[in-house]
């Protein structure tokens, strides 16, 4: 089966990816624009060169509707002529705006995958959706106001209702996306959802640091990795531990990241007398380093939007206690499991159970275990890629 996936960036975690649908018997071209569009900053990029796998690059164009698209898909579809082609946002929205893809889609008998979070997507008709979850910007500026983000976000629910309906299989990252998506006419067989981490290397880089020379000291240590931005919500995670570092002297916070909030963050630690109890690593890339920090830590906080830093910390045992705001905490994270929730931007409740984990260690360690067992039996890339396997024959076979 050939399969031409779409793609805003090539990271390390999707390089793992491709390579593991690959060796499940897959001929994957992997198509990525030529010049860095949608990723954030701070996001790390595998260096172009030789994979089990193909890459190519397409030029990219900002079209007249605010988004970018691969300009050269059409040639690229014709000259390869793919079993299938996976689509990411915001490509899929090519497929509207250019319909002569369509037709050389199904002038070749190219099946449609669509892989997506859905992020900031309301239910189909559902514009009050974003009464009750408004959308913002990761510097926490709000983007469901005014009359033009009403007819933007009107006129995208009838974009995505006619890609969704034109699409053989979808693939989301999180469970309950379902709902959303089947509200667009997609029909019910036709969703599959996971995404992962690389836990092949970070289950093998686990086995190695047993027994090697600690990186830290021994403490209770909070962990948090990512994008130093707002939408992170790093400086609730300061607040709270402010509020429980008297009750535990020991205690650490170790904040694992660069981006636009650093500066501000390590004043706000210095204000609250904390700057010798915080400690701002920068942006660690070199994955040995990196679990480092996981392997001797004792909870993971993610205190605002996520990622795939909960898979990585859950591959060294680490309870996890965060919140609920793209969705796919809750295919990860069991309350009191492998971890808790805590009420969005409440920083009582976050310093609540944070104070829960660290005042009882012998059962945090039980919770991590829990974490490591959902990585190894349903989390992992072998899962991931039948999954990703499974869908492309669904499609083909529809």
């Amino acid at each position: 089966m050939k399969v031409l996936i779409t793609d805003v960036a090539l990271t390390p975690y999707t390089h793992a990816q491709y390579e593991k649908i690959s060796s499940k018997g897959c001929e994957i071209l992997v198509l990525l624009p030529r010049i860095r569009s949608s990723v954030g900053k701070n996001v790390k990029e595998c260096e172009p060169r030789s994979y089990i796998y193909r890459l190519c690059y397409s030029r990219v164009k900002k079209k007249w509707y605010g988004k970018h698209a691969l300009i050269d898909l059409k040639d690229i579809l014709m000259k390869e002529k793919p079993d299938v082609l996976v689509l990411v946002w915001p490509y899929l929205l090519h497929l509207f705006f250019d319909r002569t893809i369509l037709y050389v889609m199904n002038r070749n008998n190219i099946r449609l995958v669509i892989r997506e979070i859905p992020f900031q997507t309301p239910p189909f008709g559902k514009l009050d959706y974003f009464a009750h979850h408004p959308a913002y910007d990761e510097d926490l500026n709000l983007l469901s106001t005014g009359f033009l983000f009403k007819v933007r976000a009107w006129s995208t629910m009838y974009i995505r209702r006619f890609i969704y309906q034109r699409a053989h299989a979808y693939i989301a990252y999180y469970s309950q996306a379902k709902n959303i998506v089947l509200s667009y006419g997609l029909s019910s067989t036709a969703f599959f959802y996971g995404n992962t981490t690389d836990t092949d290397s970070l289950l093998s880089i686990r086995e190695v640091l047993i027994g090697k020379p600690l990186l830290m000291d021994k403490r209770r240590r909070i962990l948090h990795i990512g994008r130093l931005v707002k939408w992170k919500k790093v400086d609730l995670l300061i607040k709270a531990f402010s509020l429980i570092v008297e009750r535990y002297r020991d205690s650490e916070l170790v904040i694992v990241g660069d981006g636009p909030e650093k500066d501000a963050l390590i004043k706000r630690a210095i204000d609250l007398g904390l700057r010798d109890k915080i400690i701002f690593t920068g942006a660690v890339y070199d994955l040995i380093e990196l679990a480092q920090y996981m392997n001797e830590s004792s909870v993971y906080v993610l205190a605002g939007m996520g990622g795939l830093s909960i898979n990585d910390a859950m591959c060294f045992s680490l309870p996890i206690i965060c919140s609920v705001c793209d969705g796919t905490e809750k295919d990860l994270v069991f309350e009191g499991e492998n971890g808790f929730f805590f009420r969005e931007d409440d920083v009582a409740d976050l310093t609540e159970k944070l104070n829960w984990i660290l005042s009882d260690l012998p059962k945090a360690v039980q919770m991590g275990k829990k974490s490591l067992q959902i990585i190894k039996e349903r989390a992992n890339l072998d899962v991931f890629s039948n999954m990703y396997k499974k869908a492309l024959s669904y499609a083909v076979q529809h």
